[in-house]
């Protein structure tokens, strides 16, 4: 009887469009409250049937409370977004204190993705800004690929929104893929890390993007640096859909900009070379379902270099050299959380990285005089000229399933599984193309004809990996986490 006369309430808790973990949710004039989860998520039942006052306070943001009304055998869904204030404080004395040593993991590290705008040398890169913590060093000045204690770059797992990503990098290795204003997590493993990650030996680093924000239905924001514009739109789902969108899009402006003002300038004579990327991101998470959430986010990007030779050389030969690399990403993850001890997460993804590279050239006839040929014009050696071009074509491509759980047991244990299954399929063409007469000069080298064949081959390799560990609580301080991984 009792029971009937009691309702409830659930909702999330938010800030700037982001889930915010930590809020206490109590019910005025009762003991009753909750705490947001790590989602924002909360929930209270057995609440007494009638007009209810709900307060919503966390340290740093603006208290609110909302006047409701609880309905006997029923949930009602109260979701709150708490402003930021500033809490003004009396003279404080700072002074160095020991840490906690259950808070302190020193292969852990944290990093916010706003640091990459600020610290010096970091050029608005995530990986460069990684580059300043201890233990890690850079290949030189102008990569952003990571060295973690000695081993190298191939040897760190880089994970985005749960999809591993072979190859983060831009423009050879100059920048990454991770956009700041893109990115809300960045976690960095730097040993020691458990058994659900593998097949690497350095560190892991673990990458989250933002969700967008459900205040409004669409915001964005437009902002250029030395090197790039970046162009971010985001907002709530339309059709009362719970959940939001975000969009991003960022461009490199060497090629619109500096080659043609150089060219009309003619500040190029010999051979150039201006660089170029670009890379587009979306990410689109709902869940219409009490327990369940869907998140949906692709990348496409491509950068390259064009190389072509100026019309002064000292050469009679020419050259034009095109190279384009490119990476996408779509994965799709389904979370269900039946309550706050148990979590299931299922990801189904695509990742490919591939390219291709045409490389042009004209030479002079093999089997003339070079200083014959030096102070005559383009138009009169032209006839003299034999072509080659070679082509060349790489694609590498990763379907994946992963499906994962964790379990929160006993005093405050921690159960971890995984299963998973990748498919694994590379593609590399090689094509050769010579003017026939320069092709009967290289003939005449017996080794010739076995080292420039032409090449078309694909591969396809299936990977499965499963693992369990288990975090246990021995006492205050004081834990293990043993676990077990299989990777064939």
């Amino acid at each position: 009887m009792l029971f009937s006369q009691t309702g409830g309430i659930k909702g999330i808790v938010s800030a700037d469009g982001e889930p915010l973990p930590g809020v206490t949710v109590t019910i005025k004039n009762t003991s009753l409250g909750a705490v947001t989860d790590l989602d924002g998520y909360y929930e209270i039942r057995g609440i007494p049937a009638g007009q209810k006052v709900i307060r919503f306070s966390f340290v740093g943001y603006s208290p609110v409370e909302k006047t409701v009304v609880i309905e006997q055998g029923k949930t009602l869904t109260a979701n709150m977004s708490l402003s930021e204030t500033q809490v003004m404080l009396d003279e404080i004395v700072i002074s160095e204190k020991s840490r906690d040593a259950s808070d302190t993991e020193t292969s852990i590290l944290d990093l916010e993705p706003d640091q990459a705008k600020v610290l010096p040398g970091a050029g608005e890169d995530v990986l460069r800004t990684l580059q300043a913590l201890p233990g890690i060093v850079a290949p030189n000045d102008f990569s952003s690929q990571l060295i973690v204690r000695g081993s190298g770059p191939d040897q760190n797992l880089i994970i985005i929104d749960n999809v591993e990503i072979f190859n983060p990098y831009r423009l050879y290795g100059f920048i990454s893929m991770f956009n700041p204003d893109a990115v809300s997590d960045i976690t960095l493993l730097t040993g020691g890390f458990p058994t659900k990650y593998g097949d690497r030996l350095s560190a892991v680093l673990d990458v989250s993007n933002k969700e967008g924000s459900t205040r409004t239905g669409i915001m964005g924001s437009l902002n250029a640096s030395v090197t790039n514009a970046n162009l971010v739109l985001e907002g709530k789902n339309p059709f009362n859909i719970k959940g939001s969108w975000l969009l991003n899009s960022r461009r490199t402006y060497y090629d619109l900009l500096l080659e043609p003002f150089a060219k009309s300038a003619g500040l190029v004579e010999e051979n150039s070379a201006f660089p170029n990327f670009y890379d587009v991101q979306a990410k689109v998470t709902f869940g219409p379902f009490d327990g369940h959430k869907f998140n949906l986010f692709g990348i496409y990007s491509a950068d390259g270099v064009d190389i072509v030779s100026g019309n002064e050389r000292n050469s009679p030969d020419s050259i034009s050299v095109n190279n384009i690399t490119r990476n996408d990403v779509v994965g799709f993850t389904w979370d269900y959380a039946p309550d706050a001890n148990f979590f299931l997460q299922t990801t189904l993804s695509w990742y490919r990285n591939g390219g291709d590279a045409a490389f042009n050239s004209q030479v002079l006839d093999p089997s003339l005089n070079r200083e014959a040929f030096k102070d005559f014009s383009a138009d009169t050696i032209r006839p003299y000229l034999l072509n080659f071009r070679f082509n060349t074509e790489f694609e590498f491509q990763k379907y994946s399933w992963e499906t994962k759980s964790n379990l929160l047991w006993g005093n405050g244990n921690i159960f971890e599984a995984g299963v998973g299954m990748d498919i694994l399929r590379t593609t590399l063409i090689f094509d050769f193309q010579f003017d026939p007469q320069l092709l009967a000069f290289l003939g005449s080298n017996p080794n010739f004809r076995s080292s420039i064949d032409d090449v078309r081959d694909t591969k396809t390799y299936n990977r499965y990996k499963a693992y369990v560990q288990n975090k246990f609580n021995l006492w205050d301080k004081v834990f293990i986490n043993p676990g077990v991984r299989l990777d064939h």
